[in-house]
């Protein structure tokens, strides 16, 4: 039985291991539009730098104990190490028992280990499903297609809307998934050739729309490479901003901002402008149901943290194991959970 994950962010990489793990009669397949694993956890490789552009950290409630095992997993494979240095200004949903961890490797490096020994085919955006008997007929942007026994959507839910979804999209669910929204954000890479001043913060949130959050990624990652710095605009300024400048003029204003800001910095050797338009959920699909049938045989399924209360990579890991109960339904696989298979 032949399943297809589309996307290969942090829920979709989860699902996968888990699927691959507790339901090995399965051939798992993973799509993804992106040149690379990650999603919103993305990490920018240009020439020798490389830089967190989405996601800076984890944060690990210890109260969460639904996540526990995933984070032992991952810090005991290195993946992840607590984060060493000072936060400046963190957000008051961070005061509190909690703990907070970054990857060496960069923040995609979390759903590259989940998706390791998985067939991943990246620059693959789909376009159009079609049901036919007990198969989907899957096809992608450069007209190629596909045939499985079910398929799982975990990207966000507003780009579900641009699929061809064969009418199996009800009305209802069309409604829903329309009010599903996200905050955008502008982020700018810049790499620097000369030495910085050193600076008593890894991480500084601002009370400034352009520079709201900025982090020596170098420091945060400890890669030993030229200074480089991620920033990222508020919300606010990227909601007024969005279609009405380019990621280039925005970028060439959070350098005059930065300037104001820190005027001890050397010129940058390079500055790389990123857009999300999907930050992160704001407001998801009503109720949080965690997944949607899109078609129930075959299965065609949507899952991910724009069904979820809450949006974060424990509520994606939620969401993960959800779709995987949910296939295992449809194909009368026993439901064993991920970690489950670990203290085994």
């Amino acid at each position: 039985m032949s399943i297809l994950i589309v996307g290969a962010g942090f829920t979709g990489s989860v699902l996968c291991k888990t699927l691959r793990a507790t339901a090995p009669e399965l051939v798992v397949t993973v799509w993804e539009k992106s040149r690379g694993a990650g999603g919103r956890q993305a990490t920018k490789r240009d020439g020798e730098h490389s830089c967190d552009i989405g996601a800076q950290y984890l944060t690990h409630w210890r109260s969460d104990e639904f996540f526990k095992p995933y984070i032992r997993e991952l810090k005991s494979t290195n993946v992840i190490k607590q984060l060493k240095g000072k936060i400046i200004n963190a957000p008051t949903k961070y005061d509190g028992d909690c703990t907070h961890y970054v990857a060496q490797k960069g923040m995609n490096s979390l759903s590259k280990y989940f998706l390791s020994g998985t067939n991943v085919f990246y620059g693959t955006k789909v376009t159009s499903l079609k049901i036919i008997g007990d198969k989907v007929e899957v096809k992608n942007e450069q007209g190629r297609s596909a045939v499985f026994d079910a398929v799982v959507f975990t990207i966000p839910a507003p780009q579900l809307l641009d699929i061809d979804m064969d009418n199996k999209l009800s009305p209802e669910t069309r409604e829903s998934i329309a009010q599903v929204k996200f905050t955008p954000r502008f982020s700018l890479m810049v790499v620097f050739e000369e030495d910085t001043p050193d600076y008593d913060w890894v991480m500084k949130y601002h009370d400034d729309d352009i520079c709201r959050f900025i982090v020596w990624d170098n420091v945060k990652r400890s890669h030993g490479l030229d200074p480089t710095m991620l920033i990222h605009s508020s919300a606010l300024y990227a909601v007024r901003n969005t279609d009405v400048k380019t990621k280039e003029e925005v970028g060439e204003e959070m350098l005059v901002r930065l300037k104001e800001l820190y005027p001890e910095l050397p010129a940058p050797k390079k500055a790389i402008p990123h857009f999300w338009r999907y930050g992160q959920v704001y407001k998801p699909f009503p109720e949080a149901p965690g997944l949607v049938d899109i078609n129930k045989n075959p299965l065609v399924i949507a899952g991910g943290d724009s069904f979820m209360r809450i949006s974060n990579l424990s509520m994606c890991a939620r969401a993960a194991e959800m779709l995987a109960n949910r296939i295992k339904d449809a194909f009368n696989i026993p439901k064993i959970a991920l970690h489950e298979i670990r203290q085994s």
